[in-house]
């Protein structure tokens, strides 16, 4: 447990300074420095070769997250496992290639009134799928081999830092748009040439074949896993992309980068979960093993009531703001703020049921999850292509934040029916009371300039909302967390 938890907290220290690099970026030098149509391009680039690498993968990384401490031995290069990773990206990378040939003339067609900038750079998602498929597969092969940092630190840390430093030598005309376009698909694309490299010096890079150490029962599993991996990881990247790629093929190229803009923003409620999830998912994989249901309870009742606090914490914050950071964002951005509230109250319901979906995932039931995918995407498709013509970017926001809730009362009816698990109790009413007063009372603070209302409200909200939740003891955890600061505060 001692190395899960170092990892989590070097993870999330890497997640963090990323954050704080791309919120200067997107929060600032896109807005400022680029186009509308410029951001919905590299947006969009991103988007569609997510999902085309998620296909590509043809499931393998499913394989290697499940099946692969079956043939870990190091010293006979953990049995050709690597070699049949290698055939099977290989083989999805040629599909991919033989699907794109065919879809290009559709994507360039629909995309030359609305979004000509991304039909003259569709090209660039044959590296970026490529590399990114190459990064999908090795840093999960790094994760089974006990390194989940260095994936964390080339994703949130590594990736980011290159992208600004890109976007500030545009900014200062040592780069053109041309060489800006092809330096940001450069540095996504760098990641996976950087994991290879990593790997090569660790020496965990071996291609020599073992096909006979794969026995009928094995190869079973193997298939198995890979065909409920493919449809899950696909599902999975859909969700998360689709609503920007819908948006660029009914709105266009601008309201596309208006609402990757927006939905940074919203997003920043959730980052806090991740950390925290994947502690949980080790720690619930493990409850199940020794079959124990009461420690699984009390941990679903404690993630969702930590995760409520902080979501609403930083939903809350966000919002008393709102009026600064679309002063920050500019005029071409005045349609960003509903799409900030809807998609982080979206992901605020996400926080507030906690670890629903790990829970489900390390039970007998894990196979239900692709039944709650399937209806995830088809409400959030079905909701965007009613909401968007009415409401535009907005309704695109409406839709995922509508389709986050109801996945979310499915998996906690589920998780009711099933294991009689309900997390709720009337703390959480708290944690809304704190909210609403610390909401309410912040916003009556006089109008100031731009850094000081920030740093006045944010410091008003902040002080508002902690004084009652420590001081209604809300939260154990929270009380803990405050004592330790407190301890290491006086040395």
């Amino acid at each position: 447990m001692g190395i899960i938890i170092k990892q989590s907290i070097k993870g999330s220290i890497w997640s963090y300074l990323g954050v704080g690099i791309g919120f200067i970026t997107t929060a600032y030098l896109y807005p400022n420095f680029l186009t509308t149509d410029t951001v919905g391009l590299l947006g969009l680039l991103l988007s569609w070769s997510l999902i085309f690498a998620q296909f590509s993968s043809l499931g393998f990384h499913g394989i290697t997250a499940r099946l692969f401490p079956y043939f870990r031995n190091k010293s006979q290069g953990h049995n050709g496992f690597l070699f049949i990773a290698l055939i099977v990206i290989l083989t999805g990378f040629i599909l991919f290639l033989i699907f794109f040939w065919f879809f290009k003339p559709y994507l360039v067609e629909s995309n030359l009134e609305k979004s000509k900038m991304f039909a003259d750079y569709i090209d660039l998602l044959l590296p970026l799928t490529f590399f990114t498929l190459i990064y999908v597969q090795l840093d999960v092969y790094n994760k089974v081999l006990y390194n989940a940092v260095f994936g964390i630190f080339l994703q949130e840390f590594l990736q980011r830092l290159l992208i600004i430093v890109i976007t500030l030598l545009f900014v200062f005309q040592v780069l053109n748009l041309h060489q800006l376009v092809i330096a940001y698909a450069a540095a996504v694309c760098a990641k996976g040439g950087f994991l290879i490299l990593f790997l090569a010096l660790k020496g965990e890079l071996s291609f020599r074949p073992n096909l006979r150490f794969i026995d009928r029962k094995l190869r079973n599993e193997m298939v198995s896993v890979g065909v409920f991996s493919i449809l899950t990881g696909l599902g999975g990247s859909l969700i998360f992309n689709i609503d920007k790629i819908l948006i660029n093929q009914m709105l266009g190229l601008s309201a596309t980068g208006v609402y990757n803009i927006a939905f940074f923003f919203g997003a920043l409620v959730i980052i806090p979960s991740r950390p925290l999830l994947r502690i949980s998912g080790t720690l619930i994989a493990e409850a199940f093993k020794r079959n124990d249901m009461h420690y699984i309870a009390d941990l679903y009742h404690r993630s969702c009531l930590n995760q409520f606090i902080i979501g609403a914490f930083l939903f809350g914050g966000i919002w008393v703001n709102i009026d600064n950071i679309l002063i920050i964002l500019g005029p071409d951005y005045a349609e960003a703020k509903w799409v900030i509230f809807f998609i982080g109250l979206g992901y605020l319901v996400d926080m507030v049921t906690g670890a629903n979906a790990q829970i489900i995932a390390y039970s007998r039931y894990y196979r239900v999850a692709l039944y709650f995918l399937i209806v995830l995407i088809s409400l959030a498709v079905a909701a965007i292509f009613l909401l968007v013509p009415i409401w535009g970017i907005v309704g695109g926001a409406v839709a995922i934040a509508g389709s986050f809730v109801v996945n979310n009362i499915i998996r906690f009816y589920f998780l009711y029916r099933k294991f009689r698990f309900q997390p709720f109790t009337s703390k959480f009413l708290w944690v809304l009371f704190a909210l609403i007063c610390a909401f309410i009372l912040s916003s009556f603070i006089p109008e100031m300039n731009l850094l000081a209302s920030l740093i006045v409200r944010s410091s008003a909200f902040t002080i508002l909302f902690a004084s009652i939740v420590i001081g209604f003891n809300v939260s154990d955890d929270a009380g803990h967390m405050l004592q330790n600061l407190l301890n290491w505060l006086k040395g």
